[in-house]
């Protein structure tokens, strides 16, 4: 039976404090690092992997996440209706279960935000899935009275419940353009007299695509005219492993839609509903997040690195990561490591 550590409070009050000290203590040894970061190493029985914990003085926390948990892990949690959470998921995947929201994954390439309301419930992880993220905590208020500092409106109202619910969970569109700056936050590890102002003014950049997502109209999550059924959405959300587990060798829509049980149309169509892109799209920056990852955080060489992520040759690793990204790999490693 796997434990479940629990969590409570707004982020920054006693209650909070103390509910991620015990936890932290429980499943990690902390190394207290310069400029305002605690680094968290999981304890070998527990799992591999780092959570590193940044605070501030804005009031912000960012928390950076690289964990893979043996034998999975589960965390209870119960937050009060100020507690402000901004998730961006760059691999794996985080199982959501909350009491009003329901059950949702959060997975590579959403952005999940907490509802202007008490939630509670518990997230989990597999066994042994290196799970990669980044969130920006706070509150509700303090982040009211920041916006006010820099001259800005308050964020948009939530809306309905099922569009906040929808949010929560990872499944809103509305959010893809947090992930940009969500990010580089995540990426940017160098110890330099300007970090701490560099990951504020990615904060604000995330703030302010995500008051554009937040005012925008957004579709139903379900779609843009289509009723997917709940096996449909299962076999749908296993695409992205598909991909990526045969990434030297990528399946054809036809192959993907077979192992779907689906019509190519269908798959194509419900895959849009579901992730906002198309299944190449999806995929190619997926590899490409990852390959950026490997460049901030390894010393492998470009060669290594085009081969991890699928690409027959440097030269068209290269020339894609230029693309998306404005830079070569060299200069890109250059700047976040």
């Amino acid at each position: 039976m796997i434990p479940v550590h629990q969590l409570a409070g707004a982020a920054g009050t006693a209650v909070s404090d103390a509910a991620y000290a015990a936890y932290y203590a429980a499943i990690a040894r902390t190394d207290t690092q310069s400029r305002g970061t605690v680094r968290h190493l999981l304890r070998p029985e527990v799992g591999d992997g780092t959570i590193e914990v940044t605070s501030l003085r804005s009031g912000f926390h960012i928390v950076r996440y690289d964990v893979a948990f043996t034998g999975g892990h589960r965390l209870g949690y119960a937050f009060p209706d100020d507690h402000f959470e901004l998730e961006y998921c760059l691999d794996g995947r985080m199982r959501i279960s909350e009491t009003h929201a329901g059950d949702g994954d959060l997975h590579a390439r959403s952005v999940s935000l907490s509802p202007r309301r008490a939630t509670d419930g518990v997230v989990a992880y597999g066994d042994g899935e290196r799970y990669r993220a980044v969130s920006v905590t706070g509150t509700w208020s303090g982040l009211e009275s920041y916006l006010g500092g820099l001259g800005a409106d308050a964020l948009p109202a939530p809306g309905p419940e099922d569009t906040a619910c929808a949010r929560y969970l990872g499944r809103s569109a509305a959010l893809r353009p947090v992930a940009g700056p969500m990010e580089e936050i995540y990426l940017h590890r160098r110890s330099s007299p300007g970090r701490l102002l560099f990951l504020e003014s990615r904060i604000v950049a995330a703030l302010s695509a995500l008051a554009e997502g937040l005012g925008a109209a957004e579709a139903p999550v379900r779609g843009r005219g289509l009723d997917l059924a709940e096996h449909e959405v299962a076999a749908l959300r296993r695409v992205p492993e598909l991909l990526w587990r045969q990434r030297h060798a990528p399946p054809t829509l036809a192959d993907l839609a077979r192992a779907s049980s689906m019509s190519v149309r269908r798959l194509t169509s419900g895959f849009r509903a579901l992730y906002g892109t198309s299944v190449k799209e999806y995929h190619r920056r997926r590899c490409l997040d990852r390959a950026a990852a490997l460049l901030a955080e390894t010393d492998w060489t470009v060669a290594r690195i085009a081969h991890e992520v699928g690409y027959a040759s440097p030269g068209n690793f290269g020339y894609a990561f230029r693309r998306d990204r404005g830079t070569t790999p060299a200069r890109f490693r250059r700047a976040h490591s």
